[in-house]
């Protein structure tokens, strides 16, 4: 049976929550670093694809040779965007090597 006495301790506790406070705004702001990056590059993909749709469209309403200027003009929007979008590199966080790899389960 234990009493009371016995369960004071002689030096109080002291909880130290700033280490993993940091650790976690740290790993945080990595992650919102990668998703804004991830988030430009999804919305130059859009921007392909937009294009890409628009070409196929004037391809079906346009099969002769109508509006071969405009059909020229967004065979070039294509190459533009994917270059651009190409440009837009997302950093690499290795989350196991952190001891963290339920961030992407």
């Amino acid at each position: 049976m234990t009493f009371n006495r016995d369960l004071k301790l002689k030096k109080p506790i002291v909880e130290d929550y700033s280490y993993s406070r940091d650790r976690y705004r740290a790993m945080l702001f990595m992650y919102q670093n990668q998703l804004d990056f991830i988030t430009a590059k999804h919305d130059e993909e859009r921007e392909v694809y937009r294009v890409q749709g628009k070409l196929e469209l004037l391809k079906e309403l346009f099969k002769k040779d109508a509006r071969r200027k405009e059909k020229n003009k967004l065979k070039t929007e294509p190459v533009l965007a994917k270059e651009k979008m190409d440009g837009v590199k997302i950093p690499y966080v290795d989350w196991f090597k952190m001891g963290e790899p339920q961030m992407f389960d």
